[in-house]
């Protein structure tokens, strides 16, 4: 029996490697390159800049799940999934949109609903100019590796990111 193909992953990672817990999504840029190289996993492209701009709307595949990762200043979990819902307005500037903000471009290029798409946070704590990164954000990279390292070998990744959203809101409402 053929086994079906996995759905196609695009991963947005973004971060300043010079700005402290900043550097969560270069690091983990790097990891994730190094697991995908590995195991050849030809569904998952994997885009890393200093910040999202609106160029990187003719990145998204047709037909993918699409996950943007960033760190985070806020929440008390080490990393979240949120579901993305593109904006009904923005501003777009020449630069530096929000993951909302680039699927709601998205849509009025394309002229058609965006693709699922979530955000991954991951907890970071001081975003000092210069300063490395923290002990903890380094157990929540950790934390974060884990969950992405099983996201991308599982058979339907928007299953489980629609899941963890899920469980998210649901320990947020007990």
């Amino acid at each position: 029996m053929k086994k079906a193909s996995q759905q196609a992953l695009d991963l947005f990672i973004w971060g300043n490697p010079s700005r402290g817990d900043d550097a969560i999504g270069p690091t983990l840029h790097h990891i994730m390159e190094q697991y995908i190289e590995r195991l050849a996993l030809t569904h998952v492209q994997l885009i890393e800049d200093m910040q999202l701009q609106p160029e990187h709307v003719c990145d998204i595949r047709e037909g993918a799940c699409i996950v943007f990762i960033d760190a985070s200043f806020q929440g008390d979990a080490a990393c979240q999934v949120q579901a993305v819902n593109p904006e009904e307005q923005f501003g777009c500037c020449s630069h530096a949109l929000s993951p909302d903000a680039l699927m709601r471009l998205y849509q009025q290029i394309h002229n058609k609903p965006c693709p699922p798409a979530f955000l991954l946070s991951v907890r970071g704590y001081q975003f000092a100019l210069g300063s490395p990164l923290s002990k903890a954000a380094r157990a929540n990279i950790k934390v974060a590796e884990q969950f992405l390292k099983t996201l991308l070998t599982c058979q339907y990744p928007q299953q489980l990111l629609q899941q963890a959203v899920n469980t998210q809101e649901g320990r947020s409402n007990a």
